[in-house]
Order: C-alpha cells, then sequence, then structure tokens
C-alpha cells in the first residue's frame, strides 16, 4: 500500500477527482481519499510516480508519505532507476547525491566530459588563470611602501599545465569517484525522448519513474558577419588554451570577458574589450562598475562601451570592424552570453515546453510541463551560477520523488572575479528607486576609510548599501579585493529583511573586510570620519 500527503484540496467534490484520477492509473486496484486528512491511500503495484503525476493533471499536488523523511523516495529494488539525470554538471551531479541520499536508485547519463561546464572549461580553470595573473601582477608592482618588486617571467605552458592537473584531480575526486561512493550509475551515452515517457540512450529505451534535465547551457555567438565558431574564441577555449596568444580581442564586458581580459593581460597579453551597452557589467551598480572600469583601464586594459561589431575578419589575425574604427588582435574571444543544451534532446516529443529564448519552461518547483520531467540549472533559464545550479539540482531531484519545495531566488549573489572584485545581492539603488520611490536610502563607503584597506596600503574600491524607507536592506554591493568574500553577510540580510540597525549591532572582526559592512551601515546615519579607527 502507497500513502500519498494530498494539497490544495478545497471541498469533498476534490477528493472524488483525485480517487477518479488515482484509480485510473495502471496497476491501482483500490483507492481511498481522505479528504480531511488529506491522504491517500493506494493499493496495487502502480508506479508511485505515476500517481503523483495523476494527482497533479488533476490539478493537485502529492508526495509520498514515509517516517521522518516526507519527501523520500520509496526504495526501487527493480533494475530500473528511480530518477534518470541528463547531465553531470553541477546540477546534475547535486541533483544525483539529493537522490541517492534519498534511497532512490539513480542514474546520470552524459555524453562529454564528466562534470560540465565549471569543472572542465569554467569556473576551475578561468579562477586559476586568474589566480597566476595575480601573482605575476604581485611581482611586477605593489603600492606598498618598502617593498620593491623585481619582475616576473611568465611560463605559460606551465601555468596551463597545473591548471588542468589540478581539473583531471577536481573531475575524479569531486564528480566521478563521489559518484560511485554514492551508488550512482554512470551512463555513457547520448539521450533522447521518444515520447513523455520514454528515454533513448545510444538507441538503449530506459524506463524510469521520473527524469531530470540538467544539460546546462554552452556560448552564444551573435548574427555578425564573419563571426566563425571554428575561428574565434569562447570562454572554453580562452579557459583551455595552452599557448599565450601576443594579443587578445575581447567582445562582451560581462564577469567572464572581464575576468578573462584581466587574467591575460596579467599574463602577458595585450587586451582590448569591446562593449555594446553603454557600460561594463550592465547588471551591477553603476558606480561600483565605473570605477572598476577605472582600474582594469589602468593596468593597460583598452575598454570601449558603446560599439557594435558590423563585421569580423581573419586573415591570420583577427580584424573587427565598428562604426568607431577598426580593431585587430591575434585572438577573438567571444563573452557574449550563452544559450541552452536543449537541441537533441526531443523534447518535443516529450511535451517539454521552452520559453521564448530556448529554455525549458519550469514552475518554482521545477517542474517542467511533462509532470515526469524536472529540469534544473541554466537549462532551465535560472542564473547562470553554479550554486544556483547546485541549489536547484537538490530541490529537482526530491520534488522529482515526491517533494513538494520551491526555489527562492530573493537573494542570490552575484560575484566578478576581476581584482578588485565586484560583490552584489538584492536590488541597486537605480533598481530601488524604481521599484520603491523616493523613500530608498543609500549610503558608501570608500575602501580609503576602511582600516583593513588602510593597513595593506591597498584602498582600491568601496561598499554601498541600499535600503528601503523602514531600513530593510534591499541590497549591498562591494568592490574591492576578495569582495566576494563578504557578499554572504548581505545574502542573509536581503533574505532574512533584515535592517540595517541589525547590521551595525553585530560584531565585525576588526581589521576584516566585513568591518566594511558594519561601517557603510553606520554610514546611513552618520559621517563615519567621525567614528574611531577601533569602534
Amino acid at each position: 500500500m502507497i500513502r500519498l500527503e494530498l494539497f490544495g484540496m478545497t471541498c469533498a467534490d476534490c477528493a472524488e477527482a483525485v480517487d477518479r484520477a488515482l484509480a485510473a492509473v495502471p496497476g491501482v486496484r483500490r483507492v481511498a481519499v481522505d479528504y480531511e486528512a488529506a491522504l491517500a491511500e493506494v493499493w496495487g503495484d502502480a508506479d508511485p510516480g505515476d500517481l503523483i503525476a495523476a494527482v497533479r493533471a488533476a490539478g493537485y499536488e502529492a508526495r509520498l508519505e514515509e517516517a521522518g523523511e516526507p519527501a523520500a523516495a520509496v526504495k526501487n529494488e527493480s533494475p530500473s532507476p528511480d530518477l534518470v539525470v541528463i547531465g553531470s554538471g553541477s546540477a546534475g551531479v547535486a541533483a544525483a547525491l539529493e537522490a541517492a541520499g534519498r534511497g532512490a536508485r539513480v542514474w546520470v547519463v552524459e555524453s562529454g566530459a564528466l562534470g560540465g561546464t565549471c569543472v572542465n572549461v569554467g569556473c576551475v580553470p578561468s579562477k586559476t588563470l586568474l589566480r597566476a595573473g595575480e601573482a605575476a601582477e604581485r611581482a611586477r608592482r605593489t603600492s606598498f611602501p618598502g617593498v620593491r618588486p623585481l619582475g616576473v617571467e611568465v611560463d605559460f605552458p606551465a601555468v596551463a599545465a597545473a591548471r588542468d592537473r589540478l581539473v583531471a584531480t577536481l573531475r575524479k575526486e569531486k564528480y566521478e569517484d563521489v559518484l560511485a561512493a554514492a551508488g550512482v550509475r554512470l551512463v555513457r551515452g547520448r539521450a533522447r525522448f521518444t515520447d513523455g515517457r520514454t528515454l533513448v540512450v545510444d538507441g538503449e529505451p530506459v524506463a524510469a519513474r521520473a527524469f531530470l534535465l540538467a544539460t546546462g547551457a554552452e556560448p552564444r555567438l551573435p548574427p555578425v558577419p564573419g563571426l566563425a565558431a571554428d575561428r574565434v574564441w569562447t570562454y572554453r577555449e580562452a579557459a583551455t588554451a595552452r599557448e599565450l596568444p601576443e594579443s587578445l580581442l575581447v567582445i562582451g564586458a560581462g564577469a567572464v570577458g572581464l575576468e578573462l581580459a584581466q587574467a591575460y593581460r596579467r599574463l602577458g597579453s595585450r587586451v582590448t574589450v569591446l562593449e555594446a551597452q553603454p557600460r561594463i557589467l550592465p547588471a551591477e551598480d553603476a558606480e561600483l562598475a565605473g570605477a572598476l572600469q577605472a582600474y582594469l583601464e589602468a593596468e593597460g586594459i583598452r575598454i570601449r562601451t558603446g560599439v557594435r561589431v558590423e563585421r569580423v575578419e581573419h586573415d591570420g589575425g583577427f580584424c573587427v570592424r565598428t562604426p568607431e574604427g577598426d580593431f585587430e588582435a591575434e585572438r577573438l574571444l567571444v563573452a557574449a552570453g550563452r544559450r541552452p543544451r536543449t537541441g537533441d534532446l526531443g523534447l518535443d516529443a516529450a511535451g517539454v515546453a521552452l520559453d521564448e529564448q530556448g529554455f525549458v519552461r519550469v514552475d518554482e518547483r521545477l517542474a517542467t510541463s511533462n509532470p515526469r520531467i524536472y529540469a534544473a540549472g541554466d537549462v532551465a533559464g535560472l542564473p547562470q551560477f553554479v550554486y544556483v545550479a547546485a541549489q536547484s539540482g537538490r530541490l529537482a531531484a526530491g520534488n522529482a520523488l515526491g517533494a513538494n519545495e520551491r526555489l527562492d531566488l530573493r537573494a542570490v549573489p552575484r560575484v566578478t572575479f576581476t581584482d578588485p572584485a565586484i560583490a552584489g545581492v538584492g536590488l541597486t539603488e537605480i533598481e530601488a528607486r524604481a521599484r520603491f520611490g523616493e523613500g530608498v536610502r543609500s549610503a558608501r563607503l570608500d575602501l580609503q576609510d576602511l582600516p583593513r584597506a588602510l593597513a595593506a596600503f591597498d584602498p582600491r574600491g568601496f561598499l554601498k548599501i541600499v535600503v528601503d524607507r523602514d531600513g530593510t536592506v534591499l541590497g549591498l554591493h562591494v568592490l574591492a579585493p576578495e569582495a566576494g568574500e563578504v557578499i554572504e553577510e548581505g545574502v542573509i540580510a536581503v533574505q532574512s529583511r533584515s535592517g540595517y540597525r541589525d547590521l551595525i549591532a553585530r560584531y565585525h572582526p576588526y581589521l576584516t573586510l566585513s568591518e566594511g559592512v558594519r561601517l557603510v551601515a553606520q554610514a546611513l546615519d552618520q559621517d563615519v570620519h567621525r567614528l574611531s579607527c577601533c569602534a
């Protein structure tokens, strides 16, 4: 007998509708629905996933009832999996581990490199290049009195070899070994749906209670004449290159474009960045973005905003033609966005709807238009951060097995890992004033007024806080070396709707960047120049 918790019923007629829906599921012999207890008992050999899907199709929600773990999976002792995850990146692996931890039989299907974008061609290799460039820059120059840099020689092939060893190690230890230890079966092959219930992997049909799409996204090239995918770099080629170009032209001044631009500039390339928008990092606070541009330009990166690329020509090197003039370089990196990987999955046959940009359409529970199929991470059009992918994967896996959780995206932090870095959460000042009007207040704390920055002789950047008329924190934005290390306090404040005085009341260690959070909150009410440096 299977017991289901029911949600959304408002009357006895609702219970009758659920009864009819469950009775129609193949394998069901008897059904008993208790409206007041919001429970259904089902006898027979029906698949629990089919039962939950039937309840949803009737307009209600259901989850399996089990003591202690209300959203845990019913143990499947047959060779067929409870959940098939398509994709082994951050969302897919997090989903697989979550489902396995609930006692489910899980398969992960992967046609490419295990680990997806982040470990192979994204976060890990790009941040390794950034750190190598930072080490080189510190050896060349310093603002600290009495410390005289002696210069540096960059051996780029050696840097690339170290990066590749790290990627290989993490791929094995954090993906392959972790999945194996959890009892997850890794299936190599291409997956495609033939209908709403059947997945075929390299010609072999796979039946499961539920499926989870975690195929991620891939670089998108804008429709510019002469822009050939087999000639230009995207972040994949830039993050994994083994030779350093003498010059690099970057199209796109978002986080990816700027991070790679600074990494290559510090490792020895001449770098130019072209951006179609009026400013770099359009999603970030305008003041912080403007200040970061000045710092990057002071390092020798040439940045041009408001530039429309008309044509790309390639004859050994690259020439980008624009109304503002021509730009030339040995290599061309296009960092102009990403598109979902959905093309060959057979989603039409599966009855899975896509949005206008081709991303899988999901609800707050990460369910698709097919009640047996869920989606998580970049393919679902969520904010393209590895931590959002992982969280959405965990939540989608639980829901696919009967839970009823909703994804909360109210306080997603953003970090651009340049030096200085930009980190932000919540609304910018412009966004807050557009939404809440003139009652919005903001304050700024220059790092010149932060003891930590003074002791390091590195006062680049500032912090900015945005609050509503009641003092609730709407946003926190930081431009500073290692800004990402301090933004979590802003995440907690925005998510919990804390007041700025709560930030002031907390203990913040002296001579840390986090002390700036308290000081910028204090700056809403008083002149921080009149405070003691230790108070």
